[in-house]
């Protein structure tokens, strides 16, 4: 008993001599009025509690500095934090949730500074540099700094410079590291130093990794991107590389791959742009027909070299450098992001606009042949220099401010006051009362019919016939023929200047495709390639205008024509290509 008593008054007295302690500064104390408890409810002093913790400004909940997330000057715990703050995607600042705009081109919520410069309203900066500069500078590969005698134009005469991207598969699982290396010192080494601290550096080239190339038969590939060369050395040096590819690497080129031009367009203002865009758009139906027809199709539920979206009509409205951002992505869907979706268009301004990397050119096949990387850049670049010069001299006669008042554009649409005759008459005589019944005695205004048709017929140079033509198929033509219009390919030859090495080279490719696919194949690609087509158009340098040459057979029909009911619904479209015709300006 008077022991247990003993040990009361033990426990009695250690209690009455408690000592509370500091868990960040270990200072102690008798009296727990001298602590107070910090955020993980253990004691501390007070001269710790105000230099090392705070309350949340949200909750009131303490905090330890170290885990407080300041904001606008206020301190909150990280629940708190998480709950009104957002990082801004595009600068990675910090933002009240309240603050943040969403942008439907960003696709994402953005801080007031990133939706104004990039958002909603933004515009990319576009400087325009002479054109003398963009042939003269250095800033990329040249003799000077990386060791060969000089720049020579015997097989690419733009003096542009050029970079490439060669998409490649390859047999095995090799290092793109290993690879990269091997290309960049194997080019070195000939190049005019025994310095071997430069062979590596002298490659100007990388070797990157590229899903868009691989499938379940094709499992291994990647992308050769070279730094922009001028001139032959483009092709040289590509032949070089594509040759170790294939020799050292066992690489090689798949359906699954292409091959990117980037064309220095920097002296390229607004009206140049709408000029090669024009032009482009004129000739693309020939320019697939040169290629495998999957770069038309696409692969793997993607098109990855897509024809110019914009109808002939919209170039009216393009006036400025923002006008054109708002044509080409479509009246609003510019983003400062690399893989905007209008990066996927055969010929790419977003890699000019977005990556200043210049003009990308999309719609090659891959390929590791220098022939076919030689006549697709000879062909590009005089394609991008003429329409450059052809721009100039347009601009110096006329003086537009606009790119609908040139007369380039007006020379492919109808005048307003013809446009509004024809709105009427399509209206006055609108149907198809005509199609099934004879020509005479009776409708009171057929004779007003037969002598409006024959105007048109003559007006189109249509073949005189024993009855006349249906009214509304050439009325919706004549509305319509700027958006259903192609270059014949001599005139493309002839504008641009190309030679003639090259125009044999895409003439027998056209042929050796066409030969290559059966018949039923190769009928569906033309039909779907030229479906949009029915007139030839042909351009005069001399006069910077287009004239309409000639148009595909059975686009109009008689009246009762006894093939009406099987010709089609609808006279936007064609029931099949005149391939007589297209090829007198194909071939």
């Amino acid at each position: 008993m008077n022991s247990n008593d003993g040990l009361s008054r033990e426990v009695q007295e250690e209690l009455d001599n408690e000592m509370y302690c500091c868990v960040d500064c270990s200072v102690e104390s008798d009296s727990e009025s001298d602590f107070v408890s910090n955020d993980t409810s253990e004691l501390v002093c007070h001269d710790c509690y105000q230099e090392n913790y705070t309350g949340c400004y949200e909750c009131g909940e303490t905090i330890h500095n170290e885990d407080a997330y300041e904001f606008n000057g206020d301190y909150r715990c990280v629940t708190c934090h998480d709950d009104i703050c957002i990082e801004c995607p595009e600068c990675g600042n910090q933002c009240h949730r309240d603050d943040m705009i969403w942008s439907d081109r960003y696709g994402d919520y953005l801080c007031d500074y990133c939706d104004e410069e990039y958002g909603t309203n933004s515009y990319p900066e576009w400087e325009v540099y002479s054109n003398s500069y963009v042939k003269t500078r250095t800033t990329f590969v040249n003799p000077e700094s990386d060791y060969y005698r000089n720049d020579t134009f015997y097989m690419i005469e733009s003096k542009r410079y050029v970079g490439l991207e060669l998409e490649t598969n390859f047999r095995y699982d090799d290092s793109l590291s290993d690879v990269q290396d091997d290309l960049n010192y194997s080019l070195g080494r000939t190049r005019d130093t025994d310095n071997e601290d430069d062979f590596y550096r002298l490659g100007k080239s990388s070797v990157v990794s590229d899903g868009s190339v691989t499938n379940s038969t094709h499992r291994y590939g990647a992308e050769l991107v070279m730094r922009p060369r001028r001139g032959d050395k483009v092709i040289e040096d590509a032949d070089f590389m594509c040759k170790r590819l294939e020799q050292e690497w066992n690489a090689y080129a798949s359906f699954k791959t292409g091959l990117h031009l980037h064309i220095d367009v920097q002296d390229y203002d607004w009206i140049h742009c709408c000029v090669l865009t024009l032009f482009t758009k004129l000739m693309e139906p020939h320019i697939y027909t040169w290629l495998p027809k999957s770069r038309y199709y696409g692969s793997g539920h993607q098109r990855w070299s897509r024809p110019v979206t914009q109808p002939v009509n919209d170039f009216k409205f393009v006036s400025s450098r923002d006008e054109f951002i708002d044509f080409f992505y479509d009246n609003g869907g510019y983003t400062n992001d690399k893989y905007n979706d209008k990066r996927y268009v055969g010929l790419n301004w977003h890699s000019h606009f977005q990556g200043n990397q210049g003009l990308e050119i999309r719609y090659h096949s891959g390929t590791l042949q220098k022939e076919k990387i030689k006549h697709w850049t000879k062909f590009w670049t005089q394609v991008v220099d003429k329409s450059f010069e052809i721009t100039e001299q347009m601009t110096k006669l006329e003086h537009d401010y606009d790119f609908g008042s040139s007369s380039m554009y007006q020379s492919l649409t109808m005048p307003p006051s013809i446009m509004t005759k024809l709105a009427k008459l399509s209206t006055r005589f609108n149907g198809d009362e005509f199609s099934h019944r004879s020509d005479s005695g009776q409708f009171t205004d057929v004779y007003e019919y037969r002598k409006k048709s024959e105007v048109l017929r003559r007006y189109l140079g249509l073949p005189k016939k024993d009855r006349p033509y249906l009214l509304q198929p050439m009325v919706y033509y004549l509305r319509n023929r700027n958006n259903r219009s192609v270059m014949s390919i001599e005139n493309i030859f002839d504008v641009f200047e190309i030679d003639k090495e090259t125009q044999d080279f895409y003439k027998g490719r056209t042929e050796q495709l066409r030969l290559s696919m059966e018949e039923h194949v190769a009928t569906k690609f033309y039909n779907d390639v030229f479906a949009p087509v029915d007139t030839i158009v042909e351009f005069d340098k001399n006069t910077c205008r287009f004239e309409y040459k000639d148009i595909f057979k059975d686009t109009f029909l008689l009246v009762n024509d006894d093939r009406r009911d099987d010709f089609i619904s609808e006279y936007g479209a064609k029931q099949q290509v005149d391939y007589d015709l297209l090829r007198d300006y194909m071939l």
